[in-house]
C-alpha cells in the first residue's frame, strides 16, 4: 500500500512539473552554419556539434569555422 501510495505521488510530481513548462522555455535548434568558435551546431547526421576554426574554402573570408562532433 505504501508502495502504491508513493507511486501516486510520484506521478503527480511529474505531471506537475511537466505541466510547468510551456513551449516559451525551449531552447532554440542550434544553428547549421557556424560563425563563432565553441558554439553548438547541427551536424548532417542529426546530433549536435561544435563549431571549431577550420580552413577557408577558396574565396571565402577569415575566421572561417566548421561543425564537428562534442566527442
Amino acid at each position: 500500500m505504501a508502495g502504491r501510495i508513493l507511486a501516486l505521488i510520484s506521478v503527480a510530481a511529474l505531471y506537475s512539473a511537466l505541466a510547468a513548462c510551456d513551449t516559451g522555455s525551449l531552447s532554440a535548434p542550434a544553428p547549421v552554419l557556424c560563425v563563432e568558435a565553441g558554439n553548438q551546431c547541427q551536424l548532417p547526421e542529426g546530433p549536435l556539434g561544435v563549431c571549431e576554426r577550420s580552413t577557408c574554402a577558396p574565396g571565402a573570408k577569415p575566421p572561417c569555422f566548421q561543425c564537428v562532433p562534442q566527442h
